[in-house]
């Protein structure tokens, strides 16, 4: 498998991006909603919040490579026979995408940040990340609300991203999705 993206396939680069990305950002999501549920072991819930930081800063570090190889190693062309309106779709879909992948790490971090608890972050209980704002019930709540809203934004793009793969294979019959699989020439 080439590392570079073909005129037809994505390559290996793309894919591990694509499926680490994946790996990743559903686990988070889940982890999201779970340490917030009401607990009464305290400690538990601050590790599952380092926790999530700390992915947290590894998707956005992701995503900025992402970007940045995205930038050197165009995707290959999507299958003329797509509907113009499709194409459209699914470019606003990767641009979504690559925005959440960005805005949800830097809204979560600056949420914490402005947190009236004042908890630090520890990235994987090892690197301390000294917080660019401090404590602030008003910017604590903008940012809870802009992260809320921008992972339920993100679940949303992610199930219609399935979707749009799905339907062209079984209904489209291309090679949309076959392209990002692992191992598939």
């Amino acid at each position: 498998m080439a590392l570079r993206n073909g005129p037809e396939r994505f390559g290996a680069v793309s894919k591990a991006f694509h499926w680490g990305m994946a790996a990743m950002v559903i686990p988070l999501w889940i982890l999201g909603y779970v340490m917030v549920q009401p607990t009464q072991d305290l400690l538990a819930q601050y590790e599952l919040y380092q926790l999530h930081k700390s992915f947290g800063f590894v998707v956005f570090g992701l995503g900025m490579l992402r970007l940045l190889w995205r930038s050197v190693d165009p995707a290959p062309p999507l299958p003329p026979s797509m509907h113009p309106i499709q194409r459209t779709a699914a470019q606003l879909a990767h641009l979504l995408l690559y925005g959440f992948l960005i805005t949800l790490p830097v809204t979560g971090f600056l949420m914490s940040a402005a947190s009236p608890l004042a908890i630090p972050t520890v990235l994987f209980d090892t690197v301390p990340v000294p917080h660019p704002i401090g404590p602030s019930e008003q910017t604590y709540a903008f940012f809870r609300g802009a992260h809320y809203y921008l992972a339920m934004g993100l679940a949303t793009v992610l199930v219609i991203h399935v979707l749009g793969a799905i339907q062209h294979t079984l209904i489209g019959k291309d090679s949309v999705l076959q392209r990002m699989l692992p191992f598939v020439r």
